[in-house]
């Protein structure tokens, strides 16, 4: 076991994401784990999803489509049905 410093707003924060049955080691290892979750684009859905972005900073909505936000968790639903998302 190792021990770190941290600043007493961090301690703070820290304490308020875990449950009580968290330690901070436990809170610390999930927020590396979520991290590298989001880290791990391969270079092509990196690019592809830069090139999105490029395109919406455009104002270019042609890959997009409008849905009602009273319909967006069906189409949600859909979409995890189907293995899209």
């Amino acid at each position: 076991m190792k021990s770190i410093q941290v600043s007493d707003e961090v301690h703070r924060i820290l304490t308020n994401m875990g449950s009580k049955k968290q330690s901070y080691n436990d809170i610390i290892y999930s927020l590396i784990e979520k991290n590298r979750v989001m880290e791990e684009f391969s270079e092509e859905e990196a690019e592809y999803y830069n090139e999105c972005i490029e395109k919406l900073e455009k104002d270019d909505y042609s890959d997009t489509y409008k849905i009602k936000l009273e319909d967006l968790d069906d189409k949600l639903e859909e979409l995890e049905s189907k293995g899209i998302i």
